[in-house]
């Protein structure tokens, strides 16, 4: 199971890192370990480093499939905007990017999704921003 786990976030990783350059990011990852997964600055901007933190989103049967991303750290603490600035969810493959609220959960219903948080393509288009 843990390697399951593992895959599916080394996953996510990937495919937030493919959306974010399709979108005309720039992407560094830490080598030792950080809070953050990515480090990133936004098209137009290369003084402003982003710290993201990428986790797989989920829906929840027991809550009429409202979508939800879990973000705890390893000891159960809250993500602090010093750890990052927003978190990417992974949701079928669809990648979707929204500011840290320092909570430990962010829910939302599948037809807000786009409202509440930004969808980033994975196809290449350069169009990128945060909303």
């Amino acid at each position: 199971m843990a390697h399951e786990t593992v895959d599916k976030g080394a996953h996510s990783e990937l495919l937030a890192q493919t959306a974010l350059i399709a979108n005309g990011y720039t992407i560094a990852k830490p080598v030792t370990p950080e809070p953050a997964d990515l480090w990133v600055t936004a098209p137009g901007d290369d003084s402003t480093l982003i710290k993201i933190q990428v986790k797989t989103a989920r829906r929840r049967l027991d809550r009429e499939g409202q979508v939800v991303v879990y973000a705890k750290k390893n000891n159960g603490s809250t993500y602090t905007l010093s750890d990052c600035s927003y978190l990417i969810g992974i949701l079928d493959n669809e990648v979707y990017m929204f500011p840290n609220r320092e909570i430990g959960e962010y829910w939302t219903t599948e037809d807000k999704l786009a409202e509440k948080w930004t969808h980033l393509p994975i196809n290449f288009n350069r169009k990128g921003e945060i909303a």
